[in-house]
């Protein structure tokens, strides 16, 4: 599978090298807990929910990885999120931010929000169907009730695959290529 080729790629990289950080003295994030994406415009009509998938993704991916920290289940961050009645525009909330992280027992929150998601056949019958998306992933301190990181990640990606499969692909694709730098900064204590 896809995903198991990329995790056991990226957990071999950080492996070698933690970007720099291996010997860092700072402290890790401790527990650390991915919320549902947000999208701020509706993403348009899916078999799935790219939301929810990018969220379960970059979890798996940094459970996988080398961290110094620990991945709140996504099971425990959906029990927490429906216990607190959760909003997509929650996300925006620096109050409800830290009351989920205090509900699943995390010192910092992931929280994703997919900026760009088009999926054009370009009048084109596959292959040759193309997506693109565009996210911004940051990182929530519970502790200082603020964002303390940020990174950005566009993917794209012309596939023979069918819709659903090809946006998946390209959300994949854009997460690994922003685990790095979600990673360096949880690993640093750049908190």
């Amino acid at each position: 599978m896809k995903l198991q080729r990329i995790v056991v790629l990226l957990s071999a990289m950080m492996a070698v090298s933690l970007f720099g950080q291996a010997g860092a003295a700072a402290p890790a994030a401790g527990m650390v807990g991915v919320v549902d994406f947000y999208a701020a415009t509706p993403l348009g009509p899916f078999g799935f929910a790219p939301q929810r998938f990018a969220a379960d993704d970059l979890s798996k991916l940094l459970t996988a990885g080398a961290g110094r920290f620990t991945v709140v289940s996504r099971d425990s961050m959906e029990r927490a999120e429906a216990s607190l009645g959760w909003q997509d525009v929650d996300v925006l909330h620096f109050d409800r931010l830290r009351a989920l992280a205090r509900a699943v027992g995390a010192n910092a929150l992931i929280v994703g929000q997919i900026l760009l998601l088009d999926n054009l056949d370009g009048g084109r019958t596959p292959p040759g169907a193309s997506v693109d998306t565009n996210l911004r992933l940051q990182i929530f301190d519970a502790a200082q009730g603020r964002i303390v990181a940020e990174t950005r990640q566009s993917a794209s990606v012309v596939s023979p695959l069918e819709r659903d499969l090809r946006t998946k692909e390209v959300l994949l694709d854009a997460l690994v290529r922003a685990y790095p730098r979600l990673v360096d900064a949880l690993n640093t204590g750049s908190l």
